[in-house]
């Protein structure tokens, strides 16, 4: 399998020991991207924490060092959920924090779930971006934070891997997304520019309002 294919496929759906090493990398060289969504994400104790496409749960385990709170993690891999619960086995048992396999476009929580929500590195691979928005702004309490955050296009048209399997949405896209499913939304960037955080706050709002 050509290399740059081989690590798309496992960066999108991290499965086995191939998965993890490709994680355990990947962890390395995006650190930043992590602790900038930390910062935008501006947690306080006692919040209600969900990371889209955990991984192996290494931001989680950052977040759960600095803050307390819940925190519950969601990918479409079983294999790298079991290297999140290997990594955060403390916060597990301690019932501070959990892990589910499951497909963000249609989750098991109730409305109304969490008072912030990120994801690092994921809107690449979804299918549906307009349902995807609606499925965070159910699960989201009034006044909650999704945090999204991506490489932008140009960014990620210098990386080989990203030729394989990458969808490329425009901020507008994934703008007009957010304020259809009842988001106001905002763009922070990030890296000197090579990223960006977008902002989401469910808050009521006429639409024509956000700009």
């Amino acid at each position: 399998m050509n290399v740059f294919r081989f690590i798309a496929k496992h960066l999108s759906s991290p499965k086995g020991i191939s998965g993890r090493v490709v994680s355990f990398f990947m962890n390395w060289q995006i650190r930043p991207m992590y602790k900038e969504t930390i910062r935008v994400l501006s947690l306080s104790d006692g919040e209600s924490i969900l990371d889209i496409g955990c991984g192996n749960g290494f931001v989680m385990n950052m977040v759960a060092k600095e803050y307390s709170g819940s925190f519950v993690g969601v990918d479409i891999s079983e294999s790298i959920i079991k290297s999140a619960l290997n990594r955060n086995r403390r916060f597990v048992e301690s019932g501070q924090m959990a892990f589910s396999c499951q497909d963000m476009n249609s989750m098991s929580f109730d409305d109304n779930s969490f008072s912030r929500v990120y994801t690092i590195n994921t809107v690449y691979f979804w299918d549906n971006v307009a349902n995807a928005m609606k499925e965070i702004s159910r699960i989201l309490k009034p006044e909650g934070v999704f945090v999204n955050t991506l490489f932008t296009n140009e960014t990620l048209d210098g990386y080989p891997h990203t030729k394989y399997g990458y969808k490329r949405y425009t901020e507008k896209e994934l703008t007009e997304a957010g304020l259809d499913a009842g988001l106001a939304v905002d763009k922070i960037p990030i890296i000197n520019g090579k990223a960006l955080c977008l902002v989401y706050k469910k808050t009521p709002h006429r639409r024509s309002e956000i700009q």
